[in-house]
């Protein structure tokens, strides 16, 4: 239960970027023991007022306690040495380090010799306690950059509940993860808070709020336009708070023919990843594909596109035989992949937004063997509009758009790219609701055009309100298909997480 004293105060903070307003005056506060939900759109603010928290960013005006005392954080050591932690929504870890040098970083364990050498063995059993503790099955030697997305963001999690002491900072920390592997951290968050410390959540799953949310507060265009008790509106004021308009349909209506057969992936085998997949996409359709982390969704996809070529099996193209073991050779083939992680496999972060949507078709924009600017300027424009790009800025960096715009100016490479079958792996994580419905007009735009759609996605809601089919993935194997409108989550997870007798 919260214990009514105040462990934060964020006093009129504002901050600019280059002239332009990204926060004015926002006012939060968070109880010790509480969990403040943090809400907002993609670019509301709610990143760079954590980033000012944590010491990345200092604000213009404004002030932040602790416990009541005012404090000034001049680099993130500062805000740790507060007691301040924060899990990123982009992960910020060493990959080269292992699981227990990450979670230990900067307070690992020495020996007692006069050069004060790491003690890997208590490093190890520190971390394979905590590990135990919180219900992570990791391996603390285990080399981080060779984990999943999944494994990555516990690492991240553990870490932080390590460093905090008054205030944890949690920017979407389920967008990774099992729905076994959320329940597991809402039992950690109910832990941190009988501990006394303070919560500041933030994510775009409004569903999982009703578990761990005590109070909420709420930012739109760089102001806080709404704080109170959870619950005490219901979902549809919450987005039309978030949006500064009502979102009808989440999920929006399609009218699309299922025609063709425009991909078949016949008995394709990565062992141990998966083996002797089975299934078609016909034009017209969105095709899900849902299961647990681990199941081999991503690599399945990832296969299909030549990324991580499969051992055996075949692919097929609008019926024609399809073998490929460069991507580029599948992007002009009419096939595209939007990959899971867009930081580390998508986007190009500091290229402009211009040159991130027209990288994947430059021998559209190129005349006299030279690139043509103009022509690439004009083109990003037009997806720029098409998508409700923003900033609509084509020469800014991508890198520094929020990720539900990252997310769209993916979407506008392959559209540009004149794309035909869809690979869509988890397209809406870590965007917020307004621009999920947004992707999700496109996609359905793209099925009644004749494209077909494979989306890979954790989140069941989605499948179950976009897909017309859902396939079942389980350890590597096709386990189910299912009628997207005739099933139910739990016959999902059925099928996804329970072994066959």
């Amino acid at each position: 239960m919260p214990t009514n004293s105040l462990a934060l105060e964020m006093r009129g903070i504002s901050k600019s970027f280059s002239g332009n307003t990204v926060l004015s005056g926002v006012n939060i506060a968070a109880q010790a023991g509480e969990v403040l939900a943090l809400l907002g759109e993609n670019g509301a603010g709610k990143s760079t007022l954590m980033k000012i928290l944590a010491g990345v960013h200092q604000p213009e005006s404004g002030e932040i306690l602790i416990d009541g005392q005012p404090v000034k954080f001049a680099r993130p050591a500062d805000a740790l040495a507060a007691g301040i932690a924060m899990i990123y929504q982009e992960l910020s870890l060493a990959p080269h380090l292992t699981v227990a040098e990450n979670i230990f970083l900067g307070r690992e364990p020495l020996k007692v010799t006069p050069l004060g050498f790491i003690n890997s063995r208590e490093l190890n059993e520190r971390a394979k306690t905590l590990l135990a503790e919180y219900g992570f099955n990791l391996n603390p030697k285990a080399r981080v950059g060779g984990l999943s997305a999944a494994d990555r963001q516990q690492v991240e999690i553990t870490r932080a509940i390590v460093e905090a002491k008054k205030v944890i900072v949690m920017d979407e920390p389920t967008s990774s993860l099992t729905d076994s592997e959320v329940k597991e951290l809402f039992r950690l968050i109910r832990d941190l808070k009988t501990r006394g410390l303070a919560v500041i959540y933030i994510s775009h799953r409004l569903e999982e709020l009703d578990e761990i949310a005590d109070r909420v507060t709420i930012l739109r265009d760089g102001k806080a336009v709404y704080s109170g008790v959870w619950g005490e509106i219901n979902t549809d004021e919450v987005i039309k708070h978030m949006a500064g308009r009502e979102l009808k349909e989440i999920f929006p209506p399609r009218n699309a023919s299922i025609g063709e057969v425009k991909l078949r992936v016949r008995n394709l085998t990565l062992k141990p990843k998966f083996d002797s997949i089975n299934f078609e996409a016909r034009a017209g359709e969105v095709l899900g594909i849902a299961g647990l982390a681990g199941a081999g969704r991503t690599e399945l996809v990832e296969a299909i596109f030549g990324a991580t070529p499969a051992r055996s099996g075949e692919v097929e193209l609008n019926g024609n035989k399809f073998s490929s073991t460069q991507p580029s050779l599948s992007v002009t083939s009419g096939l595209s992949l939007l990959t899971e992680d867009r930081k580390r496999t998508g986007l190009c972060l500091n290229l402009p937004l211009a040159t991130n949507i027209t990288l994947a078709n430059t021998r559209a924009l190129v005349k006299g063997g030279r690139l043509q600017n103009k022509l690439e300027l004009a083109a990003a424009q037009n997806y720029i509009q098409k998508l409700n790009i923003r900033p609509p800025a084509p020469m800014k960096p991508v890198g520094r758009l929020s990720g539900g715009n990252q997310q769209k100016s993916l979407l506008a490479r392959w559209l540009f790219a004149n794309s035909q079958v869809f690979l869509l792996d988890e397209p809406t994580r870590g965007v917020d609701v307004a621009a999920r419905s947004e992707i999700y007009r496109e996609i359905n735009e793209l099925a009644e055009a004749g494209a077909a759609v494979v989306m890979v996605s954790s989140d069941l809601p989605e499948l179950l309100g976009m897909a017309d089919r859902i396939l079942v993935m389980r350890r590597g194997k096709l386990v189910a298909e299912l009628n997207a409108r005739q099933t139910t989550q739990e016959e999902v997870l059925k099928y996804a997480a329970v072994e066959e007798n």
